[in-house]
């Protein structure tokens, strides 16, 4: 097995570049975080997940605008730098103001766990760490952690991850997916719950979890990969790749078991079957205009996501990226937001939101934006195989109409007596 040599660690220069050109045509842009800590970054592997800060003034229409302007600064950069194909994945996810950034009312555990590389506003910056360190862990953070490793627990599956605009590097990918995307995620969670705090670095979870656990396979193992960069041939083939996954696995099922006294969330009785632990999960009662916010936050750029996908360069692999968008965008964004409004506002459930729109025009949407959700609802249901370029390009169109009209969910929710604690 032949591997090609490790690129040089650009990530540095990429960033500054990306929130140089960013900001320049849009200049509300006041910092560049992303998930996890620099030396988590592996050239050659990694995406980078860059998460934007912007000032506090922003308004629906110019979450409208910034997702226009990122999306075509990302196709022009793509075009640009090939090389950097990898790091053009996708669009920022998350994308928030300062304020949210720092509120309670819409906290989520993964702001603790980005570094932040440029900033017009180093106050800003230094005053939301402050915030988090101060912050006493809590049922939200353990909820977070919880719910992650449970997502991931269990054997790795082989089809889950496909290598896309790797180029010369593909064929380490398989090891890559194993231990940094489907390994280290729980491992970080398990983490984070039993020393009840958030740590940022995909290296320090595995490294404070073998110094808890010392002896555990898998701790050497994945050590050995990550030491070698993956060139270590023999983890590729069988018996040895199906001995690392049984060695991932077993490592998991051991975090369980030490994590079983430290959960408040999941009842004693439930032990470590992780579906009972899933069941105690779904119980949990949530603040639902924070549900709200958790979705619609991850909607802001999602336009200039799809455009850029659908304009992408043809060496610039896009299919399985819009199809996996595809599969999600319309839960995510449209029925559980509006099934939860609807819950808080009546007490009723509604399995299709749909059925409900009528009703909220003239209380909270205008008909301009009853027509947009369901024009939006329709395209994110009834897309095809082998169509999927047309699809996000019919979406992407609609999208404006539908986060306005999801934004006044958003704030509407924030204002109504939750009475959850």
């Amino acid at each position: 097995m032949r591997f090609a040599p490790r690129p040089e660690n650009d990530f540095a220069e990429f960033i500054h570049t990306y929130y140089r050109e960013c900001r320049y045509r849009f200049d509300r842009i006041e910092a560049i975080a992303g998930k996890w800590m620099f030396r988590d970054l592996i050239p050659g592997m990694s995406d980078f997940d860059a998460r934007l800060l912007l000032a506090d003034d922003m308004d629906v229409a110019d979450w409208c605008e910034l997702s226009t302007v990122v999306g075509e600064v990302h196709l022009q950069l793509c075009r640009r730098y090939p090389c950097w194909a990898r790091n053009f994945e996708h669009l920022p996810g998350i994308n928030l103001t300062w304020s949210e950034l720092a509120a309670e009312t819409s906290y989520y555990p993964e702001y603790q766990q980005w570094t932040y590389y440029h900033s017009e506003r180093p106050d800003q910056v230094s005053r939301v760490l402050d915030g988090f360190a101060r912050r006493p862990w809590d049922r939200k953070d353990e909820y977070f952690h919880l719910k992650k490793f449970c997502l991931y627990y269990g054997r790795y599956d082989r089809a889950i991850d496909p290598p896309i605009n790797l180029g010369v590097h593909a064929n380490k990918y398989p090891l890559h997916s194993r231990v940094m995307h489907y390994f280290n995620p729980p491992v970080m969670s398990a983490v984070c719950l039993l020393e009840q705090r958030n740590l940022p670095g995909k290296m320090d979870a595995f490294e404070v979890a073998a110094q808890r656990f010392p002896g555990w396979q898998c701790w050497d193992l994945v050590r050995d990969i990550l030491h070698a960069g993956y060139e270590t041939p023999a983890w590729y083939a069988e018996p040895r790749l199906t001995q690392l996954e049984d060695a991932l696995e077993e490592g998991l099922a051991q975090l369980a078991e030490a994590l079983r006294p430290q959960l408040t969330l999941v009842p004693a009785v439930a032990g470590t079957d992780i579906a009972a632990w899933k069941a105690a999960l779904r119980a949990v009662p949530l603040d639902p205009a924070l549900v709200i916010f958790d979705n619609a936050k991850f909607s802001r750029l999602m336009k200039g996501r799809l455009r850029f996908y659908c304009q992408a360069p043809a060496w610039f692999d896009t299919t399985w990226l819009i199809r996996n968008e595809l599969k999600r965008i319309g839960a995510n964004f449209f029925r559980e937001p509006f099934r939860t409004w609807w819950r808080l506002r009546s007490g009723e459930d509604v399995a299709d939101p749909l059925t409900i729109l009528d009703r909220l025009q003239g209380e909270v949407l205008t008909a301009e934006e009853v027509a947009a959700t369901r024009r939006f609802a329709a395209l994110t249901r009834d897309w095809q195989d082998g169509r999927e370029r047309e699809a996000a390009a019919a979406i992407a169109d609609e999208f404006d109409g539908f986060y306005h009209a999801l934004a006044r969910i958003a704030a509407a929710a924030s204002t109504q007596e939750t009475g959850q604690p």
